[in-house]
């Protein structure tokens, strides 16, 4: 039983180089899936605006909003996978992907 403690060890030390560049990659991934709904709900405020607001207020959310929020949120959730032990690092990166890859499909974005 003891090597099985040592593959997953190893197995986690694979992934902890590269854990805020799987944060961005959920970042991401969650904007994809979630983006859809986003812009239907920032369209939903401004329907009554003229166009030129609209269409820059559309401008800046996608642009610098969407941007932002990797920027900022990125790190944070790079903090939390660095805070798991290296044997939960590769068991809960590939949950949130399944997760995520479920979410995607039921949204028919896959």
């Amino acid at each position: 039983m003891d090597w099985l403690h040592e593959v997953l060890l190893q197995w986690g030390a694979l992934f902890r180089p590269y854990v805020r560049d799987i944060a961005l990659a959920m970042v991401a991934t969650s904007l994809v899936v979630f983006g859809d709904d986003i812009n239907r709900f920032i369209r939903r405020q401004v329907a009554g605006m003229h166009f030129f607001w609209r269409t820059l207020i559309f401008v800046l959310v996608c642009a610098f909003g969407y941007g932002a929020f990797t920027l900022f949120v990125t790190p944070l959730v790079a903090s939390q996978l660095a805070g798991l032990s290296t044997i939960w690092l590769p068991w809960a990166t590939l949950g949130i992907f399944t997760l995520l890859g479920i979410l995607a499909q039921r949204r028919r974005q896959a």
